[in-house]
C-alpha cells in the first residue's frame, strides 16, 4: 500500500509543477486511510455517478421561504471548484433561490451540471451563454465579436482595452440581469463574485475605532458606548436568522428623533426609496491555514472543513482596512439605466458618497476569499502570491459559527435544510470531483508540452 502511494506521488510530482497542489492531491487520495477502495473513490471512480444525479433528479418548483427569498447576478468563468460552496452558503444564509448566471464563452469547464443539481432543491437558475445578453458599445473593444489577435497585443494600450472590456462586460451583464429580476418583481439581490460571500457585519474589538471618527476620541467613545450597552444595530445581529429575516425585522422601523443614524439600534437603509442600492464593505481573507481541529469543530461527521474556504480560512484584513465595496440592490426599485460600475452600481442612488464604506455603517459586509491554491490555480501563481501578500491579517473571531457554544456552522444549517446525503452531494462530493477534473486538465496540458 505504501509503495502504491509512493509511486502515485512520484508520478504527480513529475507532472504537476506546483508542490502545494501535489500535497493537496496526496491528502485527498489518502487522508490517513489505507483503504485502496476509498482511495479509488476519491480518485473519481464514483464521482461520475454523483454528477449524474442532475440527470436523474427533476428540478422542483422554486422554493419561496418566508419572509422572502434573495436573488443574485453572477458572472462565472472556470469557478466550478468553489461554485458548490458559494451556492450552498447563500442558499442557507440569505436564503438565495433565484440566480441568473453569465458563463464566459472562453470557460474550460461547464457549470451546468452543478446548476442542475441545485435546481433539485428549489433554486430557480437561468444560465446565459455565449454573451447572449451582450449589447454592443461604441468602442471597438465593446463589440460582442471583438476577438484580439497577435497584432492587437502589440498595441501600446492593449492591456487597458482588455480591462475596459472586462468592466463593460460587467456593466452589460449586471444591467440586463437586474432588469430581468425587476420584471419578475424580485427584491434584494447580491451583485458579488463566486469568491465573495455576504456575511453579517459583527463587531470586532480589533477594529481600532470607527473609520468615520478620524482622530476624534469623543466620537469613538460615543460609538463604543452603544456597542457596550447593546443598543447599536450591530449588536442585534443573529447568526440563527437569515439575512431576509433580519431585513424584514428592520423594514418600517425609524431611527428615533435626535439619534444619530450611525448610532441607532435600527438599520433604516432597507426601505429608502431614494437609495435602492446599498454598498457594503469588503474584506480580504488570505490563504493562511488555521488549526485543523479548530476548523473541524461543529462540522457534521463526513464533511472535511478543508474542502470549504469559508470554514478553512479565517485570517482576514482588519475591519478598519476594507477593499473597494460591493453591492446589494432591491431589484424591484432599481433604475433601468446602465449601471456605472461593479462596485457602486447606480452612483447617487447607492448609499454613501463612494465605493469605500465605513466599517461600522452597515449590517452586512462581504468576505472576499483568495481561497486554496487548487481553486485559484487557473489564475496563476503570481496573482495568488500577490493576493496573499497581507501582513496585517487578523483572525476572524467575530462570526458566531467560530465561537458560539453551539458551534453551529452554516454548513450544519444547510444539512438540516436538505439532509446529510444531499448536502454531501451538493458540496463536498462535487468539489472533489471538480478538483480531479482540474487536475486532469493540467495533466493533459503537461502531456502536450
Amino acid at each position: 500500500m505504501f509503495q502504491f502511494r509512493r509511486r502515485l506521488y512520484i508520478i504527480l510530482s513529475a507532472l504537476t509543477p506546483f508542490l502545494l497542489f501535489q500535497f493537496y492531491i496526496l491528502h485527498l487520495l489518502t487522508d490517513g486511510n489505507d483503504d485502496t477502495e476509498q482511495i479509488a473513490y476519491q480518485l473519481g471512480t464514483t464521482f461520475d455517478s454523483v454528477m449524474r444525479h442532475a440527470d436523474l433528479a427533476k428540478p422542483v418548483k422554486e422554493d419561496r421561504p418566508l419572509p422572502f427569498s434573495w436573488s443574485a447576478c453572477l458572472l462565472i468563468k472556470d469557478n466550478n471548484i468553489i461554485l458548490p460552496e458559494w451556492l450552498a452558503y447563500h442558499y442557507t444564509v440569505l436564503p438565495l433561490r433565484r440566480l441568473i448566471v453569465g458563463v464566459d464563452p472562453s470557460s474550460n469547464f461547464d457549470p451546468q451540471p452543478i446548476f442542475d443539481m441545485y435546481a433539485t432543491i428549489g433554486m430557480n437558475i437561468t444560465v446565459w451563454k455565449n454573451h447572449s445578453y451582450w449589447i454592443d458599445g461604441r468602442k471597438f473593444h465593446e463589440k460582442k465579436e471583438f476577438h484580439p489577435d497577435e497584432d492587437f497585443y502589440k498595441l501600446e494600450h492593449s492591456y487597458r482595452y482588455i480591462q475596459d472590456r472586462l468592466v463593460y462586460h460587467q456593466k452589460i451583464f449586471y444591467s440586463q440581469c437586474l432588469r430581468t429580476l425587476k420584471s419578475e418583481n424580485r427584491t434584494w439581490t447580491t451583485v458579488i463574485d463566486t469568491d465573495e460571500y455576504l456575511a453579517f457585519n459583527y463587531y470586532d474589538p480589533l477594529e481600532r475605532g470607527v473609520t468615520w471618527c478620524v482622530n476624534n476620541a469623543t466620537c469613538d467613545e460615543e460609538y463604543l458606548d452603544t456597542i457596550r450597552g447593546g443598543t447599536h444595530f450591530r449588536t442585534k445581529l443573529n447568526q440563527s436568522a437569515t439575512a431576509a429575516e433580519y431585513i424584514a425585522k428592520n423594514v418600517g422601523q425609524k431611527v428615533p428623533s435626535g439619534v444619530n443614524p450611525r448610532l441607532s439600534s435600527v438599520d433604516d437603509k432597507f426601505d429608502n426609496p431614494d437609495e435602492p442600492c446599498i454598498v457594503l464593505s469588503r474584506y480580504l481573507f488570505v490563504s493562511k491555514e488555521s488549526d485543523k481541529e479548530g476548523i473541524q469543530r461543529g462540522v457534521d461527521e463526513g464533511f472535511n472543513a478543508t474542502n470549504f474556504n469559508t470554514l478553512r480560512f479565517r485570517h482576514r484584513s482588519s475591519l478598519a482596512v476594507a477593499q473597494t465595496g460591493k453591492c446589494i440592490v432591491d431589484a424591484s426599485r432599481s433604475p433601468s439605466n446602465l449601471i456605472k460600475g461593479p462596485h457602486r452600481l447606480y452612483g447617487k442612488e447607492c448609499t454613501g458618497g463612494n465605493a469605500h464604506v465605513h466599517n461600522a455603517a452597515m449590517s452586512f459586509r462581504v468576505h472576499h476569499y483568495v481561497g486554496s491554491w487548487e481553486s485559484f490555480r487557473l489564475r496563476g501563481e503570481k496573482l495568488f502570491k500577490e493576493r496573499n501578500n497581507l501582513h496585517s491579517a487578523v483572525v476572524d473571531n467575530t462570526t458566531p459559527q467560530y465561537s458560539s457554544p453551539e458551534n453551529l456552522t452554516w454548513l450544519s444549517q444547510f444539512v438540516k435544510l436538505v439532509g446529510k446525503e444531499k448536502a454531501l452531494d451538493l458540496t463536498q462530493r462535487i468539489h472533489l470531483h471538480e478538483v480531479w477534473e482540474l487536475e486532469k486538465k493540467f495533466l493533459k496540458l503537461k502531456f502536450k508540452e
